[in-house]
């Protein structure tokens, strides 16, 4: 019984996604008038044998003054140099011509769209060989090689299919790669990797959804390029000659004088075939798109729419639910030196704690939190460190290992809400997916979305927005629901990177005060990437401070606002207003963070520090354990510190 309600309820959830499609694609004039076309032509073909006044295969009756006879009562369109009807050929001569665009472009766009996922999605050796035999596919004439090939089989009718279909994939495995490059590198697929999805999944459920659109335009394009170049070996006399298509109709108007005694009608006729089909799949492609794409057809300016020293990093506290030990993180470029993202940073987080972690942009804050879950992108490698968590070092795990660990107990809100968020699928659709992933025993009936609905209540999205668009969401709500997203699971490490950034102050304020009272509501440990010094003085405990992906201070919040003791901090802190300090006069610091495949020799913030003497030039300093009764621990990178002590 519940097998057969699964089914049924399945056809049912079908059937309803049939009818918001035809819905929604009714409206679309553009898509309607090509389906029109479209449809119009099909029934000529399958009808045919009602729709032709003449049989096309019997000229028995013909006479021969009936040979290129013009448009007439009795021919409509006129006869031709058998003195048949140009009419009743054209009739059926769109089923041989339709037949082999179809199908020939079935077989290229399967062909091409599947070699061009899988290229663009794995790369690598696979990349580099899909490709290359695909330049070298690219660099033959398709046509002079498909007469070629019929020319040395039999030309029949699945032979000419056959041939066009498997030399007709190139164009579109090269756009389908590009595509999936680009999408790829989106936002949402990393967040779908780290819900935990396997690469079938995010190739199916994630990517291929966003390559459709251009699947679509390269089908119509295929389609029109099949059936011209059937045309076109029927010119040469290489079509089959049992098939009539509206290729040979074209090759017996050229071959035997249609031209030269003003015959137009037998070249008109098989030539408004042609592009009919073309013009009629060329605007129903493009009606799909907007369809299948949703952005195409609405956007948010729309009116109506909701506006240690030695060891000091490998000291280890009591009761940490996450452990970083001495992480480094290189970014590694053929041929030359690796780029030093992150080197030797480590820090730790006690259950209900919420971290800090602060610093100018390019100093390497969403590298190291890209690496806590193994998200770095291929070039980004842990060269050395360990990512303590429940007792598991994250940094030895296999990918289905890890995966369990993704989100369920360590999961992050991206910076960037719309780029985190999958277009072309709904909010909900996205929040339950990563509880069926996690939770395959969740019943996936009314409790699903009930859980949904309850998610989304918690960060004060109300129930009818879950089946929008991301597209359809303010700036907030979209950040909101990726934080509905990140606690479906319920688990014990968020990790926000820069969660408020381009958002303006009242919704930041919004976002950060949600952020504050779920973690004191359910015991979270929250890791904070921001540039926002007054938002770590009002809500961290600890403070990380980064500078050239190396730790400059790292203590308790007070002790950083009250008694920092690198020049780094200091210089931030000059940079922020202080309201208890009317008169304060701000400064900013001078230069630009090193870069990181060009650091400095000594002290990386040295060429930019107003402390800096001759060893900061010459010699890196080490991290430094200072004696701070306020703090258990105090830690600060610099040569000034030695004699603190």
């Amino acid at each position: 019984m519940d097998t057969t309600a699964q089914v049924t309820e399945a056809q049912t959830q079908w059937i309803i996604r049939l009818l918001n499609f035809w819905r929604i694609f009714s409206r679309n004039r553009i898509g309607l008038a090509g389906l029109a076309m479209l449809i119009l032509l099909i029934f000529v073909a399958v009808f045919a044998p009602l729709i032709a006044p003449y049989d096309s295969s019997s000229s028995a009756s013909v006479k021969i003054g009936d040979v290129y006879n013009p448009p007439s009562s009795s021919h409509w369109f006129g006869t031709d140099d058998a003195g048949q009807d140009v009419f009743s050929n054209f009739v059926f001569g769109s089923r041989v011509s339709l037949t082999v665009g179809f199908f020939a472009a079935f077989i290229s766009i399967i062909i091409g769209g599947s070699l061009g996922l899988v290229a663009g999605f794995f790369g690598g050796r696979m990349e580099n060989f899909l490709m290359r035999f695909t330049d070298i596919m690219l660099v033959i004439p398709d046509l002079p090689l498909m007469v070629v090939i019929v020319a040395l089989t039999k030309p029949s009718l699945l032979n000419i299919i056959f041939v066009i279909g498997l030399l007709g994939w190139t164009t579109t495995a090269r756009v389908v790669r590009s595509q999936t490059l680009a999408v790829k590198s989106r936002k949402f697929v990393l967040r779908a990797r780290a819900v935990g999805a396997g690469k079938r999944h995010i190739i199916s459920r994630h990517i291929l959804p966003l390559v459709m659109p251009i699947l679509v335009v390269q089908a119509v394009l295929v389609v029109s390029l099949a059936i011209l170049n059937e045309s076109a070996l029927s010119f040469l006399g290489l079509g089959d000659p049992t098939a009539l298509s509206w290729g040979q109709m074209l090759n017996y108007a050229f071959s035997r004088g249609a031209m030269s005694i003003g015959a137009w009608w037998a070249l008109f006729v098989p030539g408004f075939g042609i592009v009919w089909v073309v013009l009629g799949l060329t605007l129903l492609g493009q009606g799909l798109e907007q369809i299948l794409n949703p952005r195409l057809d609405t956007h948010h300016l729309m009116p109506g729419r909701p506006i240690v020293r030695g060891d000091a990093g490998e000291a280890s506290e009591k009761n940490s639910l996450l452990e970083v030990r001495n992480l480094s993180i290189n970014y590694v470029n053929n041929g030359k030196p690796p780029a030093r993202a992150v080197e030797n940073i480590s820090f730790s987080l006690k259950e209900g704690e919420l971290i800090g972690l602060v610093g100018e942009s390019g100093c390497g804050k969403t590298t190291l939190m890209l690496a806590l879950l193994r998200l770095l992108p291929s070039a980004g490698q842990i060269v050395n460190g360990r990512v303590i968590f429940n007792g598991k070092d994250l940094t030895t795990l296999s990918e289905e290992e890890i995966n369990v660990v993704r989100w369920k107990d360590i999961s992050i809100v991206f910076q960037g809400a719309m780029n985190a968020l999958n277009p072309v699928r709904t909010v909900g659709e996205q929040i339950a997916e990563a509880i069926t992933k996690h939770l395959p025993g969740f019943p996936r009936d009314q409790r699903l979305q009930e859980r949904v609905i309850e998610l989304l209540d918690l960060v004060g999205i109300a129930a009818d927005h879950k089946d929008h668009f991301p597209h359809q969401y303010s700036g907030g709500m979209r950040q909101r629901a990726m934080i509905a997203m990140a606690l479906a699971c319920n688990p014990q490490v968020i990790i926000a990177d820069e969660p408020t950034t381009a958002l303006d102050v009242m919704i930041q304020a919004q976002i950060l005060e949600l952020l504050d009272s779920l973690r004191k509501k359910l015991g979270l440990a929250i890791i904070f990437v921001t540039h926002d010094l007054g938002v770590v003085a009002e809500m961290c405990d600890r403070v990380l401070v980064m500078y050239g992906g190396v730790t400059a201070e790292y203590a308790d919040v007070d002790i950083i606002y009250n008694d920092a003791r690198h020049p780094y901090t200091q210089e931030l802190l000059k940079a922020f207003p202080d309201l208890t300090k009317p008169k304060k006069k701000l400064s900013s610091i001078p230069g630009y963070p090193p870069r990181l495949d060009a650091l400095p020799v000594g002290c990386r913030f040295a060429p930019r520090c107003p402390q800096a003497f001759e060893r900061c030039h010459r010699e890196q300093p080490i991290l430094h354990k200072l004696n701070n009764p306020q703090s258990a621990a105090h830690i600060a990178s610099c040569h000034l510190l030695e004699a603190s002590k």
